[in-house]
């Protein structure tokens, strides 16, 4: 009676429990199987061939090995393509509104300048008015009265007492038309220099000088020459003489015109 010789152990086969080992995977180029003949008259189960193993990438210098993943070269790298910002639309458009605001500046400045010419051919030299000067007058002595009363409010002088005793109070008549010449002078100047013109003149439509003359460094010590000059003829003679002459002048002396339009 023949004996079975067959290996339990052959018909054993290791399979995956799940294929996310890798072990389903199969290379496609199997090698042939091998079929030798056994004693006995057995075949025993083919054995394939294990896939073979991919070639692994060249190691590095001095044998060190990484898990992590290789660097991208230049040439694998993705390129971006980022669009300019000087476009040309954008340059044509920046171009326009350089255009645009060079051509408000221009127009600016020529207006200004047509404008400044238009005021000096409109005015016309004129001497002194007694109105204008007559409403400065008025203004000069509303100021001098508030002054002196500030004067005598911090001082506490009996102004009528002293001004009854001239023999004794020679100073308090010196000092009361000092205060008035320097109100008057104040006033004056400071109208004058800021504005161009007092307000007695401006109600009249004249003014001390033309609009450019008071860019001119030299304007302000003009004024001063004219003020004190009219100060010092007692506020009456130059303003008659000027009458009488038809001209300004104190305006011809210290070169500080009295303009007014033609039509005024």
């Amino acid at each position: 009676m023949a004996t079975n010789n067959q290996d339990p152990f052959e018909e054993f086969e290791f399979r995956p429990i799940n294929e996310g080992l890798g072990f389903h995977r199969r290379n496609k180029n199997q090698a042939a199987t091998i079929t030798p003949q056994t004693s006995g008259g057995l075949t025993p189960r083919p054995v394939q061939q294990q896939p073979t193993q991919q070639a692994k990438p060249a190691a590095p210098a001095f044998g060190f090995t990484t898990p992590l993943p290789r660097p991208e070269t230049a040439q694998s790298r993705p390129t971006l393509n980022i669009p300019s910002i000087e476009d040309d639309s954008i340059a044509k458009a920046q171009t326009a509104v350089n255009e645009i605001l060079k051509n408000l500046n221009q127009k600016r400045q020529i207006d200004f300048l047509n404008e400044t010419e238009r005021m000096n051919v409109e005015l016309r030299k004129s001497r002194p008015l007694f109105a204008a000067a007559g409403l400065d007058a008025m203004l000069i002595v509303a100021a001098f009265l508030m002054s002196m009363i500030a004067m005598l409010s911090i001082t506490k002088v009996d102004l009528f007492l002293n001004l009854s005793h001239p023999e004794t109070s020679g100073l308090i008549y010196v000092a009361t038309g000092m205060l008035f010449i320097g109100v008057t002078f104040i006033y004056m100047i400071v109208n004058r220099a800021f504005l161009g013109f007092t307000p007695g003149e401006w109600a009249y439509d004249q003014r001390c000088g033309q609009v450019i003359d008071m860019h001119d460094i030299t304007y302000i010590p003009r004024l001063v020459f004219r003020t004190v000059l009219v100060i010092a003829t007692g506020f009456v003679t130059m303003p008659l003489l000027s009458s009488l002459m038809n001209k300004d002048v104190a305006g011809h002396i210290t070169g500080t015109n009295l303009y007014r339009k033609p039509n005024a």
